[in-house]
């Protein structure tokens, strides 16, 4: 088995971007590495996230995406953009939300890399 890449952009507040694709349940053990950019980052438009792992954990609750400079919807800039990698198990599922303030975007990818 090989990677799974996911990518998207949110416009609107989402309780479980993953729910429903292709890792709503992780297929076997490996890593989830989540790339996060938004348009904007000001106190009126911003996302957050936050990523909780299947066992609760909650590695990120509630941080702030940063903003692609200059502004640009659907980029993800790797000089710029939020980047985390974790550990997870087989058959576990991961909760990924994003909240919206303002009229901001959030674009997003997700990979699964098998172990």
């Amino acid at each position: 088995m090989g990677p799974i890449i996911l990518s998207n952009i949110e416009s609107a507040t989402n309780a479980d971007i993953l729910q429903g694709t292709r890792l709503q349940t992780v297929p076997a053990g490996g890593v989830l590495t989540f790339e996060l950019q938004a348009d904007e980052n000001s106190a009126s438009s911003n996302y957050t996230v936050s990523i909780q792992m299947p066992n609760g954990d909650t590695p990120i609750n509630n941080a702030r995406v940063p903003a692609c400079n200059p502004a640009a919807t659907g980029v993800i800039d790797e000089r710029q953009n939020l980047t985390v990698s974790f550990p997870i198990m087989q058959g576990g599922h991961c909760v990924f939300s994003a909240t919206e303030t303002g009229t901001s975007v959030l674009a997003w990818r997700v990979t699964y890399t098998p172990a």
